[in-house]
This record gives structure tokens, C-alpha cells and sequence, in this order.
């Protein structure tokens, strides 16, 4: 197979991704088509595949330059370092997964989010692809399914990365986060600074207890509902929480997304872009805590 040096791919010239060999049939501008080895093709971007085979790459030459082989995941008692996502992460369960470790992607995260108030660990979420991270001291205060965290879940599709914090329905009691965090909210200049960051990160909100709500998506003039499409203001937020009955729980999520395929091209950098977010939500995070 062709050594993958400085990656530019040729039509008919064989390469290597995460899912195996495939060979180069056609090359359209910043696109080409490729096929692998049991006859499956695609069309994919260029700058994709080039990313996946440069980091690829790089891990080879680590692995070489260290003089040892791969290290085995059951003969070894040093802790294992987070890599990146592989595509078989992407699934509906937890099963066969590595990356909720706290050890692995919770460390990568938790030491990078930049604070000098809270000193942040990793917990994996039952048996879900989901993975929290929270304030060692505020974690386990009350019940965890509406203490507020940062949070990191895979589907099938992607990687969903962001702030959560729930309020419970009226046979639920009541919780101290959801409070302390809608009565932060209701003063505009937090609201507009959430909105401020939703839009440079591209966030969008949901109540995930309830999709049939629909989805906000941020813009520059305020929020438009995913259904409709129509623009609604920037008092939308406040009405799309509003519109769900005290009565009702409420699990608000502001959350970024990543493709799948661009998730897995970041290795271990995506642990970084992550921190960056949570770092920016802090003011959140701190709001909905500080009680």
C-alpha cells in the first residue's frame, strides 16, 4: 500500500482510513469518490480524509518512536490515554466502549477547561454513551439527574457536547440548580451573553425530555424554531421554557454537534475543542451551582 506522506491523493492510488483500505476513483474539486475493498463507495471530502490520514500518520510515528508495540488493553496496569473516537463509538450503547473512562476522554476534558473555582472529574452515565463532567464537590449534593453538568453523548450520527441542567415535575421535589440557574437567566445581560456564546458555537437548546418541543437554533438576530424556520426573537428562549408546565420536568440542553466522521478526523484534539466550549459556559455552570 502507498505510504501516506503528504497526503495527495491520485485517482486509482490505494490509502488507508479508519474503516480500511479503499482506492481512489474520481476527483471533483474538493470531493472525490472512493470505494473500499468489499465494493462500498462513497463520495467524501478531500480535506476529511486528508485530516484522518495525517493524524493516523501521526500516531503511527508516535508508536515508533517510543520503541514499544501498541500497548494491550488487559496487560498493562498504566492508565490508558484518550486517542480520539473511532467510528465504532457511534453507537446507541455503551458496549465495547473505552472513551467514558475517566481515565481516557473525562481526564482529556477536565484538565483543560480553564478555572481556578472548580476542580472538574468525569462520571459515565449508566449504561448510556454519555459521559458528565462536574465539580468533584458539588457532584452527588442532591439527585444527579438535575444537578447541573457538562455533558459529552454519541449517537449513531454524532458526537453532542454541551451544558445541561433539569428541573423536575411537581412530584419530583424541587431542585436548587434549575432554580439558581432560571432566576441567572431572567436577567437580560445573561440571557444575551448565552446567546452571544450559542451563536459563535453554533449551540442550539432543547428540552430533552421532550422532543416533540422541537429545537431552538441560534442567529444573529435571536432564535428560530427547526420546525418552522421562522425567526422569533430573542425572547424566545425565555417562551420555549415558558411554554412547558411548571408541573412538567424540563431538562434543558445546550448542546454543540459534530459530524461522526469529522469527530473521529480530530483525535485527540477533539478532547481540547470540547474543554473550549465547556470553558466558555462556565458563567452557566457557575450560576446554576452557586447556591
Amino acid at each position: 500500500m502507498e505510504q501516506l506522506a503528504e497526503f495527495e491523493f491520485s485517482v486509482d492510488e490505494q490509502y488507508e482510513n479508519e474503516k480500511g483500505a479503499f482506492r481512489v476513483i474520481s476527483i471533483h474539486g474538493a470531493e472525490m469518490i472512493i470505494r473500499w475493498e468489499n465494493g462500498e463507495e462513497i463520495c467524501t471530502e478531500i480535506d476529511l480524509q486528508r485530516r484522518i490520514a495525517e493524524r493516523r500518520q501521526r500516531e503511527k510515528e508516535e508508536r515508533a518512536n517510543a520503541g514499544k508495540p501498541r500497548p494491550k488493553a488487559a496487560s498493562t496496569s498504566k492508565k490508558t490515554v484518550f486517542s480520539g473516537f473511532a467510528l465504532t463509538d457511534f453507537k446507541k450503547s455503551a458496549y465495547g466502549t473505552t472513551w467514558r473512562s475517566r481515565s481516557q476522554l473525562g481526564a482529556a476534558v477536565a484538565e483543560k477547561i480553564v478555572t481556578t473555582r472548580f476542580k472538574f472529574n468525569s462520571w459515565a452515565f449508566g449504561n448510556k454513551p454519555e459521559m458528565h463532567v462536574q465539580d468533584i464537590e458539588h457532584h452527588g449534593h442532591a439527585a444527579n439527574n438535575y444537578q447541573a453538568r457538562f455533558f459529552v453523548r454519541v449517537d449513531q450520527q454524532a458526537l453532542h457536547y454541551g451544558f445541561r441542567v433539569a428541573r423536575p415535575d411537581n412530584k419530583g421535589g424541587m431542585s436548587t440548580d434549575w432554580n439558581s440557574f432560571s432566576g441567572w437567566l431572567t436577567q437580560q445581560e445573561n440571557e444575551e451573553m448565552l446567546h452571544e456564546i450559542a451563536v459563535k458555537d453554533n449551540l442550539t437548546v432543547c428540552n430533552f425530555t421532550r422532543p416533540s418541543a422541537g429545537t431552538l437554533l441560534s442567529s444573529d438576530d435571536g432564535w428560530r424554531s427547526d420546525e418552522s424556520g421562522r425567526q422569533t426573537g430573542k425572547e424566545a428562549l425565555a417562551v420555549y421554557i415558558n411554554d412547558t408546565p411548571e408541573t412538567k420536568p424540563f431538562d434543558l440542553q445546550l448542546a454543540g454537534t459534530i459530524d461522526k466522521d469529522e469527530a473521529v478526523a480530530c483525535g485527540r484534539d477533539i478532547a481540547a475543542n470540547i474543554a473550549k466550549l465547556f470553558t466558555r459556559l462556565l458563567p452557566l455552570y457557575q450560576a446554576a451551582v452557586s447556591h
